[in-house]
């Protein structure tokens, strides 16, 4: 039995994941332009992922984003001591549940691996599929990008404040100690 079935373009269920995509923070803006939703719908490949498996290894290199239709992922990182932990668990209920869209702009290692805490099905955009789509249809390729961007840079400054609020902790701890 496969890890997960794979079935290319997004036709079956068309109202299901139209509405998913308008979901995803960095597809909204075409929440009343079908004609761009059907065109990001079309290069979607929908998988699906049993319990316990695999989705993104941490690692790896990466070219696809992928957008929670259906069940609970967990986000899991690797300490420097090769330990794992959980980072949060999510679930498609809690709305646009996306992962991997640094993917979708840069080819490179996944920061986090995703494993299927329950049976998954996503919707999978590939990388080359995207910067075809860009494309041929500039306007709306660099509005999905410059979305994407916007979140990533949130990620940053929140990253950004983490570790000032950590290296603070760090400080006090080292100075009650002393």
């Amino acid at each position: 039995m496969p890890l997960f079935k794979r079935t290319k373009g997004a036709t079956e269920g068309g109202d299901i994941i139209l509405n998913k995509l308008k979901e995803v923070s960095f597809f909204s803006m075409f929440e009343n332009d079908t004609e761009v939703l059907g065109k990001i719908a079309s290069i979607c490949t929908r998988r699906q992922y049993r319990k316990g498996k695999m989705i993104i290894r941490e690692g790896d290199f990466g070219d696809e984003l992928f957008i929670i239709l259906n069940g609970e992922i967990d986000i899991i990182k690797n300490t420097l001591q090769n330990e794992r932990y959980t980072v949060t668990t999510l679930s498609a209920d809690m709305g646009s549940i996306n992962v991997g869209e640094i993917a979708l702009i840069d080819n490179d290692r996944r920061s986090a691996s995703v494993v299927a805490q329950t049976d998954c099905e996503c919707l999978v955009i590939n990388r080359d599929d995207f910067i075809k789509f860009g494309d041929e249809n500039p306007t709306a390729g660099l509005a999905i990008t410059r979305a994407i961007a916007s979140q990533l840079c949130a990620y940053l400054r929140k990253s950004n404040s983490d570790i000032i609020t950590l290296f603070s902790a760090l400080v006090e701890e080292i100075s009650a100690t002393q």
